[in-house]
């Protein structure tokens, strides 16, 4: 009996041991030593945690932002609609922000470089920030040099009155490199700066914030640098412009606020919705007083000032407003923690994430980060329960030993997806961020040491033990780093490659008639059809710019053939989006159409970028070329455009029409471009540029100058058959008969638009 008992305690010990063993295997590979893929794999349950709460109304919006956006472009008269924009519509917009009543303005942009059309324009600029008081300017700093710096010693200082010269004396060296890497004129119009970069994790994705970063000055002495949301709140509560939040144990403290730090020095933002979530208005509208004009203002004689009316409504009054570019090509749009559940709509620009780190200190609207200690705690008793619990079921004899496997393993998912869902509670309810991954490997990990022990105890066979541990740590072990990233350098090279560029033709008008779900929706299902063909016939997805696509074939491994498959692809594309469009038309929704450009030529390809983030990307002329020409089908109608490189490559492969000799803005050489109709052997399209003889002939004609001959056969053409490109050459035709041409006239057309 005694030895039973001894038998049996020393047995429960063991079954302890064993569990708390299993524990501290948890514990070692998520706190102490935290393996990358459990690490992302939180960081996505997060995300998916943003996605279960779903978007959060702002009832009274502190900050607006005030976009650049491809309309104000459209909008600026020439020759002030270039980038980048003179400073004194900037000017112009301090004033009258400041005028309106903003409590706080911050220009999420970084101005370098002096004005390109008159440095009088910053000299106004200068004098609106000086008269404003209010305005807060983007800097930047070489993060990584500074994260190594602060490693190699400790300590750290306020940020000093650089303007009055505290330091500039004592450490006139660090003021001028500070001065440097803030990268901003107008860092001395009233020192109100704050940095704009925003670290995000490995996966690229932005979820935390530092409220300041680490200046070195020299070997021993440091400054915080606000960050630049942190910047504009030193505005909005009347601090002084070097005002730092003190970083404590567990939290931050900034203007008698309490702020819970996430990881380092950083926290947690908390996402209200995607893209817009805070109201937007565009920048032409807010400098369209009486002292501007804008081109539809010119066009239609109107006298109806935008800024009048958002003046006299009191729109920007005691706001916040942030001034960002909202343009793809800018590179200023990042991947966030807020998604709607469909892939590519977690992305908002950057003056967007540092308006929700403002409106979050604004409302106290923080996210708070479970302790490493109760997160022990939860991880050896999880271990513990779920060990005995295993042990428990294994010991029942049943017939049909593989349901109680089934009933063992349902358990094991049952519990981690409560888990899951108690995570959510608490992050709806609570604003408490929970460990999932840690409790779940503790479950999973109680269940192997519980199934391998009782195995072993049995004296089960060993293959059947290894078989059963290899399978179930196997799938703990998830999201493991994409395709060997250790053989993917930085920096490229020089490779014969074609580039395709696809785009949405009147995608802003399409797009406002849409609610931004709906839009979306209708995006996502777009892109995915597209990007599913461009897989399918092995090319490279680059990236999205929206509703744009961009992809090219030959990297990172060669593709035979590379020409030819783009150019099937994008006649895919295009047979794909007709059916869509049937599709669509059933539930009446606004047709589309893309318009597709390729070239090929040698380009850089590889990752370009810095050693923490990186993209595979490709660069050069030809890319340039390439996007160049998906906006030139606009200019004759055409739906996929392939430049001369590419048709050299393709030519006994496929159906073209000659369509021109162009040269696109930004290039100097003219190209030859055709447009793609079909592949060889297409008797439909054979027979439809058989129709086109009077097309044919009326180029031939145009090409030797004679107008009058060419426009006969233009307009037959297009009265035949409501050819654009022959509409777009009898028009051409009818100018050069009223105006002719220089003697040395080539034939070139130049596009004066991207």
């Amino acid at each position: 009996m005694a030895d039973t008992a001894k038998n049996k305690l020393k047995e429960i010990l063991k079954n302890i041991s064993l569990a708390l063993l299993s524990a501290f295997v948890v514990i070692l590979v998520t706190i102490i030593f935290p393996i990358t893929p459990i690490q992302k794999l939180e960081l996505e349950l997060l995300d998916k945690r943003f996605e279960e709460r779903g978007e959060i109304k702002i009832d009274s919006p502190k900050v607006v932002i005030v976009e650049i956006s491809q309309e104000s472009f459209d909008q600026i008269p020439p020759p002030n609609n270039e980038w980048p924009w003179p400073r004194n519509l900037f000017a112009k917009l301090i004033n009258n922000l400041s005028n309106a009543g903003a409590k706080a303005i911050g220009i999420d942009i970084i101005m370098s470089d002096t004005d390109r059309l008159s440095t009088a324009n910053d000299s106004l600029m200068t004098d609106a920030i000086i008269r404003s008081g209010k305005v807060v300017v983007a800097g930047k700093i070489d993060i990584e040099r500074e994260a190594l710096i602060q490693k190699l010693k400790s300590g750290g200082s306020d940020f000093r009155n650089f303007k009055e010269g505290t330091l500039y004396t004592e450490y006139e060296e660090g003021f001028r490199s500070i001065k440097q890497n803030f990268d901003n004129i107008f860092f001395e119009a009233d020192s109100s700066i704050g940095i704009v970069q925003i670290e995000g994790d490995d996966d690229g994705i932005k979820r935390r914030y530092h409220p300041y970063n680490l200046f070195s000055l020299n070997d021993s002495e440091s400054v915080k640098i606000p960050s630049f949301s942190f910047a504009v709140l030193n505005k909005y509560f009347n601090r002084d412009f070097n005002y730092a939040a003190v970083s404590e144990e567990d939290d931050f403290i900034y203007s008698q606020k309490k702020i819970p730090k996430f990881t380092g020095a950083t926290l947690l933002i908390n996402y209200y919705g995607g893209f817009k979530a805070f109201p937007y208005f565009k920048f032409y509208e807010v400098i369209d007083d009486s002292t501007f004009t804008s081109n539809d203002e010119i066009e239609y004689e109107s006298g109806v000032d935008e800024w009048e009316i958002y003046k006299e409504e009191g729109t920007f009054k005691d706001k916040i407003v942030l001034i960002g570019s909202t343009m793809p090509e800018d590179k200023d749009i990042f991947p966030v923690s807020f998604s709607k559940g469909k892939s590519g709509d977690n992305m908002i620009p950057g003056v967007e994430i540092h308006a929700t780190v403002i409106q979050n200190v604004l409302d106290d609207n923080f996210l708070y980060k479970q302790s490493p200690a109760s997160e022990i705690v939860s991880i050896i008793a999880i271990s513990l329960l779920m060990f005995f619990i295993v042990a428990f079921l294994k010991k029942i004899k049943f017939r049909f030993s593989y349901l109680l496997e089934i009933t063992v393993l349902l358990l094991v998912i049952i519990s981690i997806y409560g888990l899951y869902k108690l995570s959510v509670y608490f992050f709806i309810n609570k604003n408490m961020v929970i460990s999932v991954t840690a409790p779940s490997l503790a479950i999973i990990f109680g269940y192997i040491t519980s199934t391998v022990y009782n195995y072993l105890s049995e004296r089960r066979q060993n293959v059947l033990i290894k078989g059963m541990f290899s399978q179930y740590v196997n799938k703990s072990v998830v999201n493991e780093l994409i395709n060997n990233p250790d053989k993917l350098k930085l920096g490229g090279e020089k490779k014969m490659l074609t580039v395709l560029f696809s785009d949405i033709a009147g995608f802003t008008t399409f797009a406002e008639r849409k609610p931004p779900e709906e839009l979306v929706s209708f995006i996502n299902e777009f892109l995915h059809e597209m990007t599913e063909i461009i897989i399918r016939h092995e090319g490279t997805l680059d990236k999205y710019l929206g509703d744009a696509v961009m992809a090219f074939w030959g990297a990172p491994i060669p593709v035979e053939e590379h020409a030819y498959k783009a150019c099937v692809t994008s006649l895919e594309m295009q047979n794909k989006l007709a059916e869509l469009r049937d599709k669509w038309s059933k539930t009446g929704e606004h047709q589309i159409r893309i318009r597709i450009g390729i070239n090929s030529g040698e380009v850089i390809v590889g990752n370009i970028g810095g050693s923490k983030r990186f993209d595979y990307t490709v660069l050069g002329d030809d890319v340039n070329l390439a996007s160049r020409l998906e906006g030139a089908n606009k200019e004759y109608g055409s739906n996929i455009m392939i430049s001369d490189a590419t048709y050299e490559l393709v030519r006994d492969k496929v159906l073209v029409r000659d369509l021109d000799v162009i040269r696109v803005k930004g290039k100097s050489e003219p190209t030859n471009v055709y447009e793609l109709i079909s592949t060889a052997g297409d008797q439909k399209a054979i027979a439809a540029i058989d129709e086109m003889h009077e097309y044919f002939q009326g180029l031939e004609l145009y090409r030797l100058k004679s107008f009058d001959s060419a426009h006969d056969y233009f307009k037959r053409c297009y009265e035949k058959l409501g050819d654009f490109p022959s509409k777009v050459y009898k028009e051409r035709c009818e100018y050069y008969l009223q105006n002719p041409p220089d003697k040395d006239w080539d034939g070139v057309f130049e596009l004066k638009s991207k």
